[in-house]
């Protein structure tokens, strides 16, 4: 159900958005709401049902005036706040972000490496996920240890793997198999 709700209040930003001319801007402004609302300390507070209601809508409408919002965002934020609905703000970027990436024909991908990578090599990786999803890509990175050298993409679900422990456990696979 929270799905299917966040999709709509994401459909109807969408189509505001549209009208502005302002796709990206409304989906960066949705971004920030989304992350300063997921602050434990706020959280806590905005979305505690022992606060008194109006008391906690009022947090709201200040903490939004603060963060300088477009108008479209700002209102449905407190429209989420006034319905109790303020959870569903990651649901609803993540929504907003899909709908605006299908319409501009463009696909996320999260890189995970073992390592930091440098400007040469997210050209590279920014490259190569170019190729293997055939259009437009917004690439963000993170450091994952775990993996000890390599990359993993993750391009809308289809997962790249050329981490090293990845190859590492294919090779104990394949001893494995021809020894037995």
């Amino acid at each position: 159900m929270n799905g299917s709700l966040s999709r709509r209040y994401a459909r109807a930003l969408l189509g505001l958005a549209r009208e502005r001319n302002a796709l990206d801007e409304i989906g960066d402004d949705l971004a920030r709401v989304a992350a300063t609302f997921d602050e434990p300390r706020l959280r806590a507070v905005v979305l505690n049902p022992g606060i008194d209601a109006r008391a906690r809508r009022r947090i709201v409408r200040e903490v939004v005036a603060a963060l300088g919002l477009s108008d479209d965002v700002r209102n449905l934020v407190r429209l989420l706040a006034d319905r109790d609905r303020l959870p569903l703000l990651p649901d609803l970027l993540r929504a907003y972000e899909g709908l605006v990436d299908a319409s501009l024909g463009r696909t996320r991908v999260a890189v995970r490496s073992a390592v930091g990578l440098g400007a040469a090599e997210q050209t590279a990786v920014t490259d190569l996920a170019r190729r293997l999803v055939g259009g437009e890509v917004l690439v963000s990175t993170d450091i994952d240890p775990e993996l000890l050298g390599g990359v993993v993409l993750d391009a809308g679900g289809t997962v790249y793997d050329g981490s090293v422990r990845t190859q590492l456990a294919r090779l104990g696979k394949q001893i494995a198999g021809e020894s037995v």
